[in-house]
């Protein structure tokens, strides 16, 4: 039982850490990784995983744009937005 959760404390900490390099990376780069990431993948697959990652952060920047409201995930701190 430790060791699952100490597996996913640890995974909990590479998703955080994920989306928080994918809040620092331009829109352009963004859009050219949701590219790259197949578009069906796995229930809870890294791909699936990474993709909402990169879906919700480019959500984020364009509902931030026409001044509408968008809520990150529970624990996840985005960064201001660099443009």
């Amino acid at each position: 039982m430790q060791i699952s959760a100490g597996l996913l404390a640890n995974l909990g900490d590479s998703i955080e850490a994920i989306a928080a390099h994918i809040a620092t990376m331009e829109t352009r780069q963004l859009h050219q990784l949701l590219k790259s990431l197949p578009s069906r993948s796995e229930i809870a697959s890294a791909e699936m995983v990474m993709g909402t990652l990169v879906y919700r952060e480019i959500e984020l920047r364009r509902r931030r744009g026409t001044g509408g409201n968008v809520l990150p995930f529970p624990g996840l701190v985005t960064p201001p937005i660099q443009q």
